[in-house]
């Protein structure tokens, strides 16, 4: 068993002795340092135990020592956070619920710009692996919903990526991996720059050949640009660009088991440019905007494999142009306030998805506003709302009312209730999809009737944060009960011929809580536990577990003597189906070890890596027919 096995190394945790040999002891600035502030709640520089949400942070350093080759791997030290790959090509993570497979439910930020594709059903997934996890300074992860603030794609949750400043990165920096199922990872950046001007390239070529027996060989290329500029005192300037372009095996075979999703190779390319400036007046008053652009393109075209002369074809190009407006002020002592507006129009464009040869569309306007307001020391109420108007579906507004009660200096208590919502997509609007033999018919699988509402959720929580100084522990906890309502589906199919409707239908209760423990009882130990229990209630009898009863992890990260540096991972849940009923995984274990060397020649610092995933022996993965089995690569990183 992976607990028993974890339980037995823990016992060799080195005690204060050993610890002194790896670092030194912590110091007062370890025990009594500021809390880490954090922007992706209510778009106010907050920290931790004035947050109106529970926020888990993931620097760049555990990310590193996780041993985590993709973005969604890292999310699993997050309570509440599922992960698994459809195929190996395609790394899946989602909160809370496996409710669809793409992350069209969450939203995901990368140096303010949003990643979520407008294409088909809305995704978030191809976007988090779009990312250098090298250039990472940290990860914030809110766990729960925040329309509020973010707007509709933030429905269940928003995953704020912040990338290192360039002045950061100066130098050179390569990496490279090598192991077990073709696994070839190899990552090279460059940055320079002046005092006003700070600049950096990042180039990277992934690659590995996914789960066994399975088609989903992955080739992944992408460089990244990104400049921090000072044109003036008090102004920030950030450029980023960047492209991906990848192949991506899909398909099973024999092909007369599903003649219309045979074996094949999916092509994707995206290129984005963003742009963010910042100006600081006085008494902190802040004004900021952004622009961004981003557009993705699909190549999955292939013969139906009973009849050739159908072609299906499931490529198409989506894009999204964001604009926005933001001003942060304090209209008294106990009070700050940030409002703003944003401007967004996505577009999709696919023959086949669409029956059509035109571009679809939609636009969105939204204002919002928060305000923070401290009557009394103890107390901390966060009030805010957007608004935001669809120009297909109408308009919508997410409240949200929080209150921290700091019954101690540090010790936190929180509670209050949000709603939020998620507009269709425009493939759930407009799609209509038929496939031809030759000039015929021969199959129409989906027709949206554009009747179609906005989904809604309501959520109340209750939480606390506390820090155990003298024992160099912070507790995180949040108990919720969330109700959504008018859950998209497809539905109505009965026969060739006769096509789904998306159409909407009551949503999954869902209640329960969750807590993370960050324990550094020594300079050289950090321990995380996170753990999530809730239950999911859809209402149908027929409808599969969706949601775990149970997900934790529990990580170990050891610094030994002789500049070694060593981390256990262990990852568990409870029975659940991504893929309906007849699918449920049975309790998917996962234990990783990672054990690495740090050195120095000259003034170049490197470190050499070796990691075993799923070192306890394979796991069901996504479908029962799929397995994660046990592998293992080297990594060699220099900085110089």
């Amino acid at each position: 068993m992976a607990w028993s096995g974890l339980a037995g190394l823990f016992a060799f945790i080195p005690g204060p002795a050993v610890a002194d040999h790896a670092a030194e002891h912590l110091t007062e600035k370890d025990y009594f340092g500021d809390l880490p502030v954090v922007l992706s709640v209510s778009r106010l520089a907050q920290p931790l135990n004035e947050v109106p949400g529970s926020v888990t942070i993931i620097d760049r350093e555990l990310i590193r020592r996780s041993g985590a080759r993709e973005v969604a791997e890292v999310l699993r030290l997050v309570p509440g956070f599922l992960f698994t790959r459809r195929n190996g090509a395609n790394p899946l993570a989602s909160y809370h619920s496996a409710l669809d497979l793409y992350g069209a439910r969450m939203q995901v930020y990368v140096d303010g710009r949003s990643v979520y594709s407008s294409f088909y059903l809305g995704d978030t997934h191809r976007g988090l692996q779009g990312i250098v996890l090298e250039d990472i300074e940290r990860i914030e992860v809110l766990r729960g919903s925040n329309s509020a603030a973010f707007g509709a794609d933030a429905f269940l949750g928003v995953v704020n990526i912040v990338t290192q400043n360039a002045a950061d990165t100066h130098g050179g920096m390569v990496s490279i991996s090598s192991g077990d199922k073709g696994i070839d990872d190899n990552v090279a950046r460059v940055g320079w720059g002046d005092k006003g001007a700070h600049f950096r390239l990042t180039a990277s070529l992934r690659k590995d050949r996914g789960l066994d027996r399975v088609n989903d060989n992955t080739r992944l290329s992408q460089v990244h640009f990104r400049a921090d500029l000072s044109p003036g005192p008090q102004d920030e300037l950030r450029i980023h660009a960047g492209s991906m372009e990848g192949g991506f095996g899909d398909g099973v075979a024999p092909a007369a088991a599903n003649p219309g999703n045979i074996e094949r190779t999916v092509g994707w390319k995206d290129v984005y440019a963003n742009i963010n400036w910042r100006r600081e007046l006085l008494a902190g008053e802040v004004i900021e905007a952004h622009l961004s652009y981003e557009q993705d393109r699909y190549a999955d075209g292939f013969p139906y494999a009973l009849l050739p002369a159908i072609k299906i074809d499931y490529g198409g190009r989506g894009s999204r142009v964001e604009a926005g407006f933001q001003h942060t002020l304090n209209p008294g002592d106990r009070t700050r306030l940030v409002w703003g507006v944003e401007w967004r129009r996505d577009t999709a464009y696919s023959p086949s998805f669409f029956y059509s040869q035109e571009t679809f569309s939609a636009n969105r306007v939204r204002t919002f506003a928060n305000v923070e307001w401290r009557p009394h020391e103890q107390w901390l109420f966060n009030v805010g709302g957007l608004y935001e108007n669809h120009n297909i579906i109408g308009g919508s507004f997410a409240p949200r009312l929080m209150a921290n009660f700091h019954v101690l200096p540090d010790h936190t208590l929180r509670a209050g209730v949000t709603q939020s919502s998620r507009a269709p997509g425009l493939y759930e609007l407009r799609g209509d999809t038929r496939f031809f033999n030759g000039s015929a018919l021969a199959d129409w699988t989906f027709r949206s009737s554009g009747k179609v509402k906005a989904e809604s959720l309501i959520s109340n929580e209750v939480g606390y944060f506390g820090r155990f100084r003298s024992l160099g522990l912070t507790v995180d906890g949040r108990g919720f009960v969330e109700r959504m309502n008018n859950r998209v589906r497809f539905f109505g199919r009965t026969g060739v011929g006769v096509p789904n409707d998306a159409i909407n239908t009551p949503g999954p209760h869902i209640h329960g809580f969750e807590y993370q423990f960050d324990w550094r009882p020594f300079a050289a130990t950090r321990i995380l536990l996170s753990e999530a229990h809730l239950r999911s209630n859809s209402g149908r009898a027929d409808e599969a577990i969706e949601a775990p009863h149970r997900t934790t992890t529990l990580a170990w990260f050891q610094k030994l003597p002789g500049d070694l540096d060593f981390s256990l991972i262990s990852h568990a849940t409870t029975p659940y189906s991504w893929q309906g009923i007849n699918n449920v995984l049975d309790t998917p274990r996962q234990l990783d070890a990672r054990l690495a060397w740090g050195f120095r020649v000259g003034a170049t610092r490197g470190e050499a890596a070796f990691t075993v995933q799923a070192i306890n022996g394979g796991h069901q993965e996504y479908l029962r027919a799929y397995r994660f089995d046990r592998r293992a690569f080297a990594t060699l990183r220099l900085d110089f």
